[in-house]
């Protein structure tokens, strides 16, 4: 177990937090080092695992890695000059945000294996309470909910599903202790995580079936190591390592955009198309297997893939592509539509992360009783995915409609924390900040108009669009306008407030 601050008794912690941080992932690393920047050292960070990463604790299943380029993918102020690819794998990325918390002097605030059942506001005090799975309590006036998206595992509806007879797991919920050698395995789905675990699980099964229900516009990665000589270059001169991060952002922003920016024709669209389906069809020995995997829908309207090692893991001999839809899973079987039997020794679901169950989680009961979860009842909505009305000193840094297919996270990160400090600030210590509803409002329709006249809107299944065609996850303008967006917060759409008799910090 890592070092942190140990697990409070089960009562009341008397001490009042300024700042109380859900995650240790990037979002709460990164708000524990800003905040602490700005003087606020009383802060805790709860984690629920045993560890810090976010993401990069949760997900390890064999071949996990990013696919935003490792110099993008790092806070702007802490570089790496030492990412031993172009994409770093999993343990790399969790090293560097542990290597942050250290730097920082962020670790004596994170308690580890700190479960948040519930936060509560005390209207007669104007604090949270933090209610932990241990019964423990702690009261703060600010919370930031820092939790991020790709770790509480989607499963499929499958009947039979709980009658498998080995071992199953969630590629979220990698289990090291089962032998995959010579074995039988069926991997449900074939995205972001399918693509990654596949070439690695089918270099020791014996039989990899991989079942795809979407076939995926899946580009080159064009990885590679770092060399030596690279990486010295990087250190010894920090401005070589910023140019190349921006010219990384700027590819984002110029090439990759303007792909999803319109459902309508686009000249840029149909190069990119054309480009991957050659790709395909040159990576892709059999003429069947070659056409199921080549999309007819348009590129970006589900998640843009990129791998190098995927195509030639189809062309394996032990590696079949099954795109039968799935009846059932009978004892050491998945059964298809067609009444086939594919026998399995071991399941693998790659089917994603519940997107927005994550955000409904913790319960957050509000000033009257009023729960998130019932403001949330239709949909989650945030103003600039970060503050809710009827929520005052309660921030969200991956809040709706945040994420951002052409860059990094932790761009987007950043950028929200920079208005989630402005708010605290402007609230301190004896005021209550809270967005209006009418500006919530104007925010959000803005955004579902613009997201309508996006390729995510377009006519193709994806995590991206709920069943009713809303879309809650992703932002539809660039990263350019998302921090400009961020830069300032307008104090005319916020109320703030006196906070009711606070007691001392202290």
């Amino acid at each position: 177990m890592e070092e942190g601050v140990t697990a409070a008794e089960p009562n009341i912690d008397k001490a009042v937090l300024d700042v109380l941080i859900l995650g240790a992932g990037f979002g709460g690393i990164g708000a524990a080092i800003k905040l602490r920047e700005r003087g606020i050292d009383n802060i805790r960070i709860l984690e629920k695992a045993s560890g810090i990463g976010g993401t990069w604790w949760h997900n390890t299943y064999p071949g996990a890695a990013c696919d935003i380029a490792s110099h993008l993918y790092c806070y702007s102020f802490e570089p790496n000059p030492n990412w031993s690819r172009k994409y770093a794998p999993q343990p790399e990325i969790q090293a560097y945000i542990e290597h942050c918390a250290d730097k920082y002097d962020v670790r004596r605030h994170i308690q580890l294996n700190a479960e948040v059942q519930r936060f509560v506001f005390e209207d007669d005090r104007g604090l949270w309470e933090a209610q932990l799975a241990d019964g423990s309590r702690l009261l703060a006036r600010h919370v930031i909910f820092a939790t991020g998206g790709l770790h509480l595992p989607a499963f499929p509806d499958i009947p039979g599903m709980e009658d498998f007879t080995g071992p199953s797991m969630h590629s979220a919920q990698w289990d090291h202790s089962v032998d995959f050698s010579g074995k039988r395995v069926a991997v449900i789905g074939s995205a972001a995580s399918a693509i990654q675990l596949i070439p690695e699980v089918a270099k020791v099964a014996a039989h990899v079936d991989v079942y795809q229900r979407t076939p995926n516009y899946i580009a080159p990665r064009n990885d590679r190591a770092f060399s030596e000589r690279e990486k010295t270059r990087f250190a010894r001169w920090p401005w070589l390592g910023r140019l190349y991060r921006k010219l990384l952002f700027l590819r984002g922003e110029i090439i990759l955009f303007p792909i999803v920016k319109t459902k309508g024709q686009s000249r840029w669209r149909d190069r990119a198309e054309q480009m991957v389906r050659r790709h395909i069809r040159a990576s892709v020995k059999d003429p069947a297997i070659r056409d199921a995997m080549i999309p007819h829908y348009p590129m970006g309207c589900k998640r843009i893939l990129i791998a190098d090692n995927f195509y030639p893991a189809m062309n394996r001999p032990n590696v079949e592509l099954v795109t039968d839809e799935i009846d059932s899973i009978a004892g050491d079987a998945v059964v298809t539509a067609d009444g086939t039997r594919h026998e399995a020794d071991i399941i693998v679901y790659a089917t994603g992360f519940d997107m927005e169950t994550y955000m409904r989680k913790t319960d957050v009961v509000g000033p009257g009783g009023v729960k998130l979860s019932e403001l949330w009842a239709d949909i989650p909505r945030a103003y600039k995915g970060a503050f809710v009305p009827g929520m005052p000193n309660f921030y969200l840094t991956t809040g709706p409609n945040t994420g951002v297919g052409t860059t990094s996270v932790v761009y987007m990160i950043e950028a929200q924390l920079n208005l989630i400090l402005q708010a605290i600030a402007a609230a301190g210590s004896d005021k209550l900040i809270e967005v209006t509803a009418q500006a919530n409002d104007r925010y959000n329709q803005e955004i579902r108009e613009a997201l309508q006249d996006t390729v995510w809107a377009g006519d193709c299944l994806s995590w991206y669009k709920r069943p009713d065609g809303e879309i809650t996850t992703l932002y539809p303008y660039d990263a350019r306008t998302f921090l400009q967006d961020h830069k300032h917060l307008v104090t005319k759409d916020f109320n703030l407030r006196p906070a009711p008799s606070l007691i001392a910090a202290h």
